[in-house]
């Protein structure tokens, strides 16, 4: 039905009506890798990884139709300085190396800029990212159940079939993301041991979840992409501790800066939802001497935004068809979902706004 919609609204030409509307605000857009390997593989069930023909589709796109600017010009933006019209920045979270060998010569290509926020212990000690721990253990493990106790009882997780695997994931990584960052890692450990996976496989389960070499980080000017922080260990940061959280925002940047002799100045929360930043988080950053910050709220960003909190689109799975990004960069779905929120007198889902608004969202 989605799908109908958005062929429709493309064959009307409702999504160059609401881009020409929507001109004056900027839309960031954040992906994580991108691969050449086609979709199917259980270590990419989320699409988290574009296949390289649908990146290369989407950004040929937006090439076609809008400026793309660096992250930099929409923080400028923010601070009055001007912007064209239509401006689109893309990120990348993480680190991945097929950044740098998939995206890169797609982005050069186009002459498209870009930032990659790279998690420094995942790229400087080639720790794999948790997230990635627990889905490769899960791809690996050859249990057809996993049996946990927790504080709510007994958890037992089947895991005969990949899509009972996908569904253990899911439901563990929820319960790893609400957890204080000490529980997380200790909860985390405890799931790889029952899964019976020798941690040195771990790595080995899937080759795009490799990491950029410190090195390499160097290269990316080559293809305009600037590096950005995103902390030392992917944790989110309202979950860290106070002091884990300055040095991880201090330690990340300088190790960036070190190494790329150029300026890290915008950070990305990890995971990046209203209750993944505050302005206690907020004002960490700004102490470690950022000049902006990314979130992943889904809009687009207004002159009311708090450069510390740069809304950013979400739009990376390998099912993604054109007409659907189309519609979504130009504003149009968010149109609808405020005529939706306004028809039922339901709240639409959090799209950003101002800094204020997230004032209070700190949860533990």
């Amino acid at each position: 039905m989605k799908e109908t919609i958005f062929s429709i609204s493309g064959a009307l030409g409702i999504d160059r009506l609401f881009a020409f509307v929507n001109r004056g605000r900027p839309v960031v857009l954040v992906f994580h890798g991108v691969t050449a390997e086609a979709p199917g593989h259980l270590c990419n069930h989320e699409g988290l990884h574009l296949h390289r023909p649908i990146f290369e589709r989407l950004m040929k796109f937006i090439a076609s139709r809008y400026r793309t600017v660096p992250l930099s010009r929409v923080v400028d933006g923010l601070a009055g300085r001007a912007l064209p019209e239509r401006a689109v920045a893309i990120t990348f979270d993480d680190g991945y190396r097929n950044v740098l060998t998939q995206a890169g010569p797609v982005l050069k290509s186009l002459g498209i800029p870009a930032t990659l926020f790279v998690a420094t212990d995942f790229v400087y000690r080639q720790d794999m990212l948790w997230t990635d721990r627990l889905l490769s253990a899960l791809h690996l493990t050859r249990e057809r159940h996993l049996l946990l106790a927790t504080p709510a009882g007994a958890l037992d997780l089947p895991l005969s079939s990949d899509a009972d695997k996908i569904a253990a994931d899911r439901r563990l990584l929820a319960m790893c993301k609400a957890l204080p960052d000490a529980e997380r890692v200790a909860w985390l450990n405890r799931i790889v041991e029952s899964l019976g996976v020798d941690e040195a496989r771990l790595a080995t389960a899937w080759p795009d979840h490799a990491p950029i070499a410190p090195g390499e980080l160097r290269r990316l000017p080559e293809f305009g992409i600037e590096v950005g922080s995103h902390t030392c260990s992917h944790a989110i940061v309202t979950r860290m501790s106070a002091e884990q959280a300055a040095r991880e925002l201090t330690e990340s940047k300088r190790l960036i800066e070190s190494s790329t002799d150029r300026a890290c100045e915008h950070f990305s929360y990890p995971n990046g939802g209203p209750a993944d930043f505050d302005t206690h988080t907020r004002q960490r950053v700004i102490d470690a001497g950022y000049r902006g910050a990314v979130t992943t709220i889904k809009t687009a960003v207004s002159e009311s935004h708090d450069p510390y909190a740069i809304p950013r689109c979400t739009l990376t799975h390998n099912r993604i068809t054109l007409s659907e990004f189309a519609a979504e960069v130009s504003g149009f779905p968010r149109f609808l979902r405020d005529v939706k929120s306004r028809v039922t007198g339901r709240p639409a889902p959090a799209t950003g706004g101002s800094w204020r608004a997230h004032a209070g969202s700190h949860v533990v």
